[in-house]
């Protein structure tokens, strides 16, 4: 998060996707998820999918929403 409190795109969707469950891979799926828009801004399912880290609670679904949802969100941002 920024000083002034406002969350990286990736935070924001984590939270609105409702992707956390346990919390236990969350620190490394949100380091994986900005790495993967940083080099792929529309980052397909397959893409997604390539992310090696494992989720315990398997919120998947949840995760990729994420993901497209930031990436969408980081594309309006750099316009």
């Amino acid at each position: 998060a920024k000083s002034d409190g406002t969350l990286h795109p990736v935070q924001q969707a984590w939270l609105d996707e409702d992707a956390i469950l346990c919390g236990y891979c969350q620190a490394g799926q949100i380091m994986a998820a900005v790495d993967l828009l940083s080099r792929k801004p529309k980052p397909s399912d397959t893409d997604i999918d390539g992310i090696a880290n494992l989720c315990r609670c398997g919120t998947y679904p949840r995760i990729r929403g994420a993901i497209q949802r930031a990436g969408t969100a980081m594309q309006g941002k750099s316009k």
